[in-house]
């Protein structure tokens, strides 16, 4: 087996409902080569593994390890889904790391996508130096990663964080999740965009919604209330039971800012008792739209075969 000096970079996934993330991440955590695309997540199991496998195939060559992030419960030790994801086209319990393992030839660390990106974030972002971070994605759904001491907090079997597919008494649309009253189809960028049309508004996606509202469009604005409503309230749930240093927001919808930050932050202060609010900093993430590659991009690095 030829060591680590041999290789110049890990292939890093970072896999979402709408689309996919690619890099080659040093072992650094640099990014030394960035792609984006359709994910294909939604269409079927096939298109979606074609997609994962091709663009990983471009980054072959010279490649340690392959490290993915995928939305939804995997399990640290076999690497595979548990139960069934939402957003993705893919069977229940589907074996992601030996899935493209075998058909890479590579080792490949398969875990959350938020778990991923709050490793990345207090690593090298705006966490860093945090004992207790909790990093929040806010995209087509919403994630959650927790960081204590530097270690990414997994969970018995992966599903530490899942702070979205609670029972909180929404009153829908109904998650895919099949949880009663799960209220990521209000606090989700997938659930604004289709309460939206719903509302006759015509919304292409989250941001449109959020242009609406600033423009003074009261259904908008409504709908932006019960989302950032519904997302402060899990974010509240996760700041009560971990207490936190620091949450980190971040995922596409984190680009309206203020917009989305000053109102989830009065939603924590709500819902959570001063004593975890007063010191806790809300921050946008420091990353972007790269924290998922460059966490996923370190865990394929700890894969890497020794000399």
């Amino acid at each position: 087996m030829p060591g680590v000096s041999t290789f110049t970079h890990a292939i890093a996934l970072d896999l979402g409902g709408t689309d996919l993330k690619a890099a080659r991440v040093s072992a650094a955590g640099e990014v030394l080569e960035f792609a984006s695309g359709s994910s294909r997540a939604g269409e079927s199991a096939d298109a979606l593994l074609d997609t994962l496998v091709g663009t990983a195939r471009r980054w072959r060559a010279g490649a340690v390890a392959l490290g993915i992030g995928v939305p939804g419960v995997v399990h640290p030790e076999t690497g595979a889904l548990v139960d069934c994801t939402p957003h993705l086209a893919l069977p229940a319990d589907f074996p992601v790391r030996e899935t493209l393992s075998r058909a890479l030839a590579l080792p490949v660390a398969a875990d959350n996508d938020a778990n991923c990106a709050a490793l990345a974030e207090c690593s090298a972002g705006a966490a860093r130096g945090a004992r207790v971070a909790l990093v929040v994605t806010v995209g087509t759904g919403i994630g959650c990663g927790i960081v204590v001491d530097g270690r990414v907090l997994r969970g018995a079997w992966g599903g530490a964080g899942e702070i979205a597919h609670m029972g909180q008494g929404s009153a829908g649309p109904a998650c895919a999740c099949g949880v009663e009253g799960c209220a990521e189809p209000v606090s989700g960028g997938e659930g604004l965009t289709l309460r939206a049309r719903a509302a006759g508004l015509e919304a292409a996606g989250a941001r449109e919604v959020f242009a609406a509202a600033a423009a003074g469009h009261p259904g908008a604005s409504r709908l932006l209330a019960e989302m950032t409503d519904a997302l402060g309230r899990q974010i509240a749930c996760a700041v009560q039971t971990v207490n936190p240093e620091v949450v980190v927001i971040g995922g596409g919808i984190a680009e309206a800012g203020e917009a989305l930050l000053a109102p989830v932050r009065a939603a924590i202060e709500r819902y959570a008792q001063p004593s975890h609010w007063r010191a806790l900093r809300l921050v946008p993430a420091a990353l972007g739209n790269r924290a998922g590659v460059v966490g996923a991009g370190l865990m394929a690095w700890s894969e890497a075969p020794r000399a």
